[in-house]
């Protein structure tokens, strides 16, 4: 179908598409931006379920007089039938050399002592250190035995490698066996600083499907990863919090040389606002911002052949380099939108600045990374200033030079049927980790579990991004 306009067309009539066809043109310059591939990424781990290193016969198994129900016939707050306890002089070891037979021996004998259901174990994120790749699994359903976890990266085995609860099973247990109180109930994304502490947020909400229970105050907690021992925590107070609060990502600023005088940065994409946490005043105060909330012009997905909508807003937030005067950019962006904005931490450092009524030029709005760039995590590699940001609605790792035009963002890898949902992005001595866990196909349809459903991908920077707009050489 042509569209032919006759000379005695009015100007009035030809301006209407004159304005679609430069709205076309802006479209396809987008897409031919965004779609500079590299050398991309390589698989790291793959899962089509996810399985625990279960406790050995070497652990105290305690079970109530009431026995152990399975799953479904017991509730979650009937702290009397408390399943395991852990022996303290037990320390877990990878199950290096350990057959399929082996873990599904494993799997037989402990599955009836602990609440799980594998059909509810989703990875949501991914961080390393050393020798250790967290992955964590929110407690969003039931059935969740650890919401904690890593695998070792020395592990030969990487397909369908076992989890090992972090620290300890002990530690992750819920209900708590001992109702202290201190257990982990549910994690999303971690974060791992130069002084070799691993920080997160334990959101305390068990998140049923339409009957999300507070079970404790959301906390931040602080581990020492040489010890594996939490070495600090600190309960986020009321008045950081509202309503529809959901803490699911943190950023921490600090250097080597300043590990007692660190921040944290915690988005609430429920509730569209930032919490600020002083590690050296322990507290913490909420900054609110209109570049925090989402667009809802832009909160319709399509992925894996489901349409949905996700109206979350500031997502996750990216720290920069040291700049001279020895602070940072902060990046930013909601879920639901494409534009990506910016702040200094001098102004967000400061409880008073951050929240007067007029912000001046202090949040600044980049620019729009184009048509279907909505983005979950995101990450800076501070060397190279490179940005990566996974994108929902092209099932693709992303990157962009923070340097350079935000319309140089390139692609680094995409599939449609293997990178379906890029939950997390992390980058841990030069080397990037994107997970993908299948988010949709898991909420709107079924999963098959006979097949591969989450896979943690990886490279090094440099070769992950070589013959992008991103690429520094």
């Amino acid at each position: 179908m042509f569209l032919v306009l006759s000379p005695l067309t009015s100007l009035a009539c030809r301006r209407p598409v004159l304005i679609v066809m430069k709205l076309l043109l802006v479209y396809v310059f987008f897409l031919v931006i965004i779609s500079v591939s590299s050398a991309g990424l390589n698989l790291e781990f793959t899962w089509t379920r996810i399985n625990y290193e279960w406790p050995s016969n070497r652990q105290r198994i305690r079970r109530s007089d009431q026995g152990n129900p399975r799953y479904g016939k017991r509730s979650y707050h009937q702290h009397r039938e408390t399943v395991v306890i852990e022996d303290p002089n037990y320390v877990v070891k990878p199950l290096f050399g350990k057959s399929e037979e082996d873990l599904k021996t494993m799997h037989d004998e402990t599955r009836t002592n602990i609440d799980y259901q594998y059909e509810n174990n989703i990875p949501m994120s991914v961080n390393a250190w050393k020798n250790k790749l967290f992955i964590t699994v929110p407690r969003r359903r039931l059935g969740i035995p650890s919401t904690l976890n890593y695998v070792s990266l020395d592990n030969p085995i990487r397909h369908n490698t076992p989890l090992i609860p972090y620290p300890n099973w002990k530690k992750n247990l819920y209900p708590d066996p001992q109702n202290t109180g201190q257990n982990f109930l549910s994690v999303y994304r971690v974060a791992v600083d130069p002084c070799d502490r691993l920080w997160f947020v334990d959101t305390g909400v068990l998140e049923l499907p339409g009957n999300a229970t507070k079970v404790k105050p959301p906390t931040l907690v602080i581990m020492d990863l040489n010890t594996d021992q939490v070495i600090h925590t600190f309960q986020i107070p009321a008045d950081s919090l509202k309503p529809k609060t959901s803490l699911t990502s943190i950023s921490v600023d600090v250097t080597e040389n300043t590990c007692g005088d660190a921040y944290a940065y915690i988005t609430d994409l429920g509730a569209f606002g930032l919490v600020v946490y002083s590690l050296k005043n322990n507290k913490s105060w909420r900054v609110n911002h209109r570049y925090f909330n989402p667009d809802p012009n832009l909160a319709n997905f399509f992925v894996s052949g489901h349409s949905f909508k996700f109206n979350d807003g500031i997502f996750s937030t990216e720290l920069s380099s040291l700049k001279q005067n020895g602070y940072r950019d902060l990046y930013f962006h909601p879920l639901a939108g494409t534009h990506m904005y910016k702040v200094s931490t001098l102004l967000l450092r400061n409880e008073t600045e951050s929240n007067r009524s007029s912000d001046g030029t202090d949040f600044q709005n980049i620019g729009d990374r184009g048509p279907q760039s909505q983005s979950t995590a995101a990450y800076i590699h501070q060397p190279s200033g490179v940005m990566f940001l996974g994108l929902i609605n092209q099932n693709a790792l992303a990157c962009w030079n923070t340097n350079l035009p935000l319309n140089t963002i390139s692609i680094v890898q995409k599939d449609n049927k293997t990178m379906a949902y890029p939950s997390d992005v992390k980058v841990h001595d030069d080397k990037v980790y994107l997970i993908t866990n299948s988010m949709p196909q898991f909420l709107f349809g079924k999963l098959d579990y006979d097949t591969i459903n989450f896979r943690v991908w990886s490279n090094n920077v440099e070769d992950a991004i070589a013959g992008t707009r991103c690429a520094t050489k």
